[in-house]
C-alpha cells in the first residue's frame, strides 16, 4: 500500500482546475494501492463531501493567513505521524509550506504539481514557490507552457535537485458527455435565455487572469452585426461586480447575464452559439477543453497556453483586443460550417490528447516509479 499525502490551497469547488484535478486523481487511483489523505489549508472545503464519498480521509488545517506558524507546525506532526510515502502538494504558497514541512517530517518522497504559468506570479508568490521548490523530488507542470514558464534562476536551483515533468490536465469526456441531455433545462435555470438565442458563452472564475472584461467591451461590437447576440458569463469571483458596472457603462448589460457560480456547467455548453476564452494567462485551461467535448466552436486569446491546448482547434487573437474578440465571434456568427467543423475538431483534440484516463495513469505511474527507486 503506497500512503499518499496531498496538499492544496483550499478545497472550494468554485476555484477551479487545482481543485478538479486533485479530486480526479484521488477518485481514480485503485485503492487496494494507494492509501490517500488530502489537507488543506484554508477555506470552507465545499469539495470536502465529494472526495469524503470516494472513500478519501480529507484533513483541514484551519490556517488563518498564508503564513500561520501554528499551521505549519500542526502539519509537520501531522506528517510525522502519518509518515506518508508520498507528500504531493498543489498550489503555490500551500505548496512552499508542504515541501518545507515534508522535508521537517521526514517524507522521502516529495513532488510539487505547478498549476499556474509562473509569470503570472506576483513577486512574494513568486520568490516563495521557486525558492522551496528544489526540496521537491519531483516538480509537474500542468502544460508545457507551464513547465516552459520557470524563470533561468528557478531552473539553476532545480538543476541538482528535482526532476522535472509535464503531465497535461485532463477531463472526463464520458461524464461531461452524459449530462449534455439535460441541457434546455440547464439553460431556464441558470439563464433567462432561451435554445434558439444566439449566445455567446464563457465559462471561468471572474478573476483578473480571465480577461473577461475584453469580452464584455467586444459585445457592443458584436451586437453592431447581430443586435440579438447574448452574452452568458458562467462563474464567480471578485470582479463580477466590476463587470456589471462595465456592461453598464458600454450599454450591453440587458444583453449579459451573469449566472454566478454554477456546480455543474457541463449542461450549459451545448447551448453556446460561440465560446469564448479572452484570458491573460492560463495554466492549463479545463474549460476551453470540457466546451471542445461539447463541439462548441472556440474564440480564446493567442497565449502560449491556448496554442497547445486549443490549437487550431479553435480561433486565437491577440489578448487584450475586444475588436479583434469581436471579428472572431462574427466572423463564426456568420458562417455555420464554420463552426460545425472546429467543433468537430475541437471534440476529436478533447478526446484524443486530454483524456482524463491519460493523467490519473502518468500520475500513478510517477508515484510507482517514486516508490521503486526507494526500494
Amino acid at each position: 500500500m503506497i500512503t499518499t499525502a496531498f496538499l492544496i490551497g483550499n478545497l472550494n469547488k468554485e476555484h477551479g482546475g487545482a481543485q478538479q484535478l486533485l479530486y480526479n486523481i484521488c477518485s481514480s487511483l485503485p485503492n487496494k494501492e494507494f492509501d490517500i489523505t488530502v489537507y488543506y489549508m484554508f477555506g470552507e472545503g465545499t469539495f470536502q463531501k465529494q472526495f469524503e464519498r470516494g472513500g478519501v480521509n480529507v484533513v483541514p488545517l484551519n490556517s488563518k493567513s498564508n503564513y500561520d506558524i501554528r499551521t505549519f507546525f500542526g502539519l509537520v506532526n501531522r506528517l510525522r505521524k502519518q509518515r506518508p510515502d508520498i507528500l504531493h502538494t498543489n498550489s503555490p504558497i500551500s505548496g512552499a509550506w508542504g515541501r518545507v514541512a515534508g522535508q521537517m517530517a521526514g517524507v522521502e518522497n516529495i513532488i510539487s504539481t505547478e498549476h499556474s504559468v509562473h509569470t503570472g506570479y506576483g513577486p512574494l508568490t513568486r520568490y516563495v514557490n521557486g525558492l522551496t521548490l528544489p526540496l521537491a523530488n519531483v516538480a509537474v507542470g500542468v502544460s508545457h507552457s507551464v513547465t516552459r514558464s520557470f524563470h533561468d534562476w528557478e531552473r539553476i536551483l532545480l538543476s541538482s535537485t528535482t526532476e522535472q515533468y509535464t503531465i497535461q490536465n485532463g477531463v472526463d469526456v464520458q461524464k461531461i458527455e452524459s449530462q449534455f441531455e439535460n441541457c434546455e433545462s440547464a439553460l431556464s435555470t441558470h439563464s433567462p435565455f432561451s435554445l434558439n438565442d444566439t449566445i455567446i458563452g464563457t465559462v471561468g472564475r471572474l478573476a483578473e487572469p480571465k480577461g473577461i472584461e475584453y469580452l464584455v467591451r467586444s459585445l457592443p461590437l458584436v451586437k453592431q452585426e447581430y443586435p440579438q447576440a447574448k452574452l452568458l458569463i458562467v462563474g464567480g469571483g471578485p470582479r463580477r461586480q466590476k463587470l456589471e458596472q462595465l456592461g453598464e457603462q458600454v450599454g450591453v448589460d440587458d444583453s449579459i447575464h451573469f449566472s454566478g457560480y454554477v456546480s455543474n456547467v457541463y449542461p450549459l455548453l451545448p447551448n453556446f452559439t460561440v465560446a469564448a476564452f479572452p484570458s491573460l494567462w492560463e495554466g492549463f485551461g479545463l474549460a476551453p477543453v470540457e466546451t471542445m467535448v461539447a463541439e462548441v466552436p472556440i474564440v480564446a486569446s493567442e497565449i502560449d497556453t491556448f496554442e497547445e491546448v486549443i490549437g487550431d482547434a479553435g480561433m486565437l487573437v491577440p489578448p487584450k483586443d475586444p475588436a479583434a474578440l469581436a471579428e472572431a465571434i462574427t466572423s463564426l456568427l456568420d458562417d455555420q460550417d464554420r463552426r460545425c467543423e472546429l467543433g468537430a475538431r475541437g471534440y476529436d483534440r478533447a478526446i484524443e490528447r486530454f483524456s482524463i484516463t491519460n493523467t490519473v495513469n502518468a500520475y500513478a505511474g510517477l508515484y510507482r516509479d517514486l516508490m521503486a527507486t526507494d526500494a
